[in-house]
């Protein structure tokens, strides 16, 4: 196994950064659409991680509606992730081409919400509907001010119309907090460890079924 955070690097200085993107785009398309089919249900998404290199490229736009017509995919159950960092890397460029991703109905998620800029401004002129709590706040369980820190952060989130992922969820007590902050989403390996498509979709299956939806 290879961290992303040693081969990401590498396929960005080596130019492979593109097709490796639209490769892992590919995958994630064909997936939730396979997952949709198994439950018969809309109310799922999958999330994909965007280089700061894939922000630059000028044919990003007509290569993500190519794979939703490809797939004949609702764009609401696609999600592209970015960084505070990477987006103020460049941030007019970025701007522009967030705004024409949210165009095409596909979501943006701001990821690692908190260790970064930060800003309001920033929310206000990048078109996320999702913010990625970082894992740091929810997993800050000896600090006293975690709580009134995360109660903030959703609240500020949700007054800006956004919708809250709290990452790094690794104990049943953060979920009991999350929910009486009104949270939306949890990642972490609370709800299990990395898995492939399979299992996901009798995993989804089952959790629909027990829902009854």
């Amino acid at each position: 196994m290879v961290s992303p955070a040693d081969f990401i690097p590498v396929a960005e200085r080596s130019g492979m950064i593109n097709e490796l993107s639209m490769h892992v785009l590919n995958i994630a398309a064909r997936d939730v659409k396979r997952f949709r089919n198994a439950i018969g249900h809309d109310d799922i998404f999958v999330s994909v991680n965007l280089s700061s290199r894939e922000l630059l490229r000028h044919d990003l736009i007509a290569d993500i509606s190519a794979i939703l017509e490809k797939f004949d995919l609702d764009p609401a159950m696609l999600k592209m992730e970015l960084t505070e960092s990477m987006v103020m890397e460049n941030p007019e460029s970025s701007a522009d081409v967030l705004h024409r991703i949210r165009s095409l109905g596909v979501g943006l998620s701001m990821d690692d919400f908190g260790v970064g800029y930060s800003s309001l401004s920033y929310l206000l002129r990048f078109p996320f509907d999702t913010i990625k709590i970082d894992k740091s706040f929810v997993q800050a369980r000896d600090r006293r001010e975690r709580f009134v820190v995360l109660r903030s952060m959703v609240a500020m989130a949700h007054g800006l119309d956004r919708k809250v992922v709290a990452e790094g969820v690794e104990a049943e007590s953060d979920i009991a907090d999350l929910v009486q902050l009104g949270c939306e989403y949890g990642q972490g390996f609370l709800f299990g460890e990395a898995t492939d498509a399979r299992s996901a979709i009798e995993l989804i299956t089952e959790e629909f079924r027990l829902a009854g939806q």
